[in-house]
C-alpha cells in the first residue's frame, strides 16, 4: 500500500511541475520568470480596484495599457524583492499571520471575510503573500533610509506660506450603534432611556462588526467625512450628550448616535503641527531616497518583456492609472456606519 501512495504522489508532483513550466511567461526579470497567469491574476485584481470592466469590449484598447502597467509594475516588485533577499531581509510567518488577523478581525464572521475576498479577486494566499512583501518592503525601505533622521524642508516657511491648509472645520466626536430593522433600533432607544450603557450596547448588538473593538466609538469627524449624509446630518444635529429618540436610517441599516463632544472650528498653530509636518517631510525625503534607490535597481536589472508594449496613447485618461510597486492592497472593509 505504502508503495502505491508514493507512486501517486511522485505523479502529482510530476503533474504540477509540468504545468508550472508549461505556462507561458510574460517576462524575466534577472532570470526569474513572471508567467501569463501571475500577470492574468494581478491584472484583474488592479481592475477591480479601478473599476474596470475586462470583459467589455469597447475597453479593449485601455486594458492593453492597464496589462503594461501591471507587468511594469510586477517588474518592479520583482526587482525590490530580490534586493530584500541578496539584503537577507526577510519576515517571520508569525509576522504576517499577525497583519492577517487584524484584516481579518475587521469582519464580523468567516464569510464576510472570504466574500471580501472573491468579490477582490483575491485568496487568502493572495493576501498572504501580499502582506509578507509589504513587511519585506517596509524592513528594505527603513534599512535604506535609516540615515535620515531629520527634514530637510523649513517647516516653519511652509508653515507661514500655507496658512489655509491647517484651517480645521467643526468637528464632533459621536458613537453609533447599527442594527438591522427600526424595530430593534427602537428597542436599544428604550434601554438607553432606561440607563443602559451605550459601548456595552454597541458591543451587544451592533451589526458593524468594528463595534467589538470600539465601543461604537467613531472618534472626531468633520461635515465632509466619508460618511453616509443621514448619519451626518442627524449627528451634527444633537447636542453633546444627547443620543437620537428616533432611529436614522441609511442603506447600513438604522442608527442610534451619540454625540459626546464638538470641536468648533479652528486654525491650527505652528506648535500644534509642527511634529505632524516634521514627520511628513521626513518620510517624503525617505521616499525621494529610496524612489532612486528601487530606479538604480531597475536600471540594472536585466529584464526581457515577452509581449508588446502599446503603441499609441488610450483615449480614456483613467488608463494612465499608475499601479503599485507591489501587489495592490484589498481595500478595507470601507465605510460601515
Amino acid at each position: 500500500m505504502k508503495r502505491k501512495i508514493s507512486i501517486v504522489i511522485y505523479i502529482v508532483i510530476i503533474m504540477l511541475l509540468v504545468t508550472a513550466c508549461g505556462a507561458k511567461v510574460v517576462a524575466t526579470v534577472n532570470g526569474k520568470k513572471i508567467t501569463e497567469p501571475e500577470l492574468k491574476t494581478r491584472l484583474e485584481q488592479v481592475a477591480v480596484m479601478y473599476g474596470y470592466d475586462l470583459t467589455n469590449e469597447e475597453a479593449k484598447e485601455v486594458v492593453v495599457y492597464l496589462e503594461e502597467q501591471v507587468l511594469d509594475s510586477l517588474i518592479e516588485e520583482k526587482v525590490v524583492l530580490q534586493a530584500a533577499a541578496d539584503r537577507k531581509i526577510t519576515v517571520k510567518k508569525e509576522e504576517v499571520q499577525a497583519e492577517l488577523d487584524k484584516i481579518r478581525n475587521q469582519f464580523a464572521d468567516d464569510k464576510a471575510y472570504t466574500d471580501f475576498l472573491a468579490e477582490r479577486k483575491f485568496t487568502e494566499q493572495d493576501l498572504s503573500t501580499y502582506l509578507k512583501n509589504q513587511l519585506i518592503l517596509n524592513k528594505l525601505f527603513e534599512e535604506e533610509t535609516k540615515e535620515i533622521t531629520a527634514t530637510t524642508v523649513d517647516i516653519k516657511k511652509y508653515f507661514d506660506e500655507n496658512e489655509a491648509e491647517f484651517y480645521v472645520p467643526e468637528q464632533i466626536k459621536a458613537s453609533n450603534i447599527v442594527v438591522a430593522t427600526e424595530e430593534a433600533a427602537k428597542a436599544v432607544i428604550a434601554r438607553l432611556d432606561k440607563g443602559e450603557n451605550f459601548g456595552d450596547l454597541a458591543v451587544e448588538l451592533s451589526i458593524d462588526p468594528t463595534a467589538k473593538d470600539n465601543r461604537g466609538d467613531l472618534g472626531y469627524f468633520d461635515k465632509d467625512a466619508e460618511l453616509v449624509e443621514e448619519f451626518k446630518n442627524a449627528a451634527f444635529a444633537l447636542q453633546v450628550g444627547k443620543y437620537t429618540k428616533t432611529p436614522i436610517q441609511s442603506i447600513y441599516g438604522y442608527h442610534i448616535i451619540l454625540v459626546e463632544d464638538k470641536k468648533a472650528a479652528a486654525d491650527r498653530t505652528f506648535e500644534e503641527v509642527k511634529a505632524e509636518l516634521e514627520n511628513r517631510f521626513l518620510f517624503e525625503d525617505k521616499n525621494e531616497k529610496f524612489s532612486k534607490y528601487v530606479d538604480g535597481l531597475l536600471e540594472k536589472a536585466v529584464v526581457d518583456k515577452k509581449i508588446e508594449a502599446p503603441k499609441a496613447t488610450p483615449t480614456d485618461p483613467a488608463a494612465t492609472t499608475p499601479t503599485p510597486a507591489t501587489t495592490p492592497a484589498p481595500e478595507q472593509s470601507g465605510d460601515k456606519k
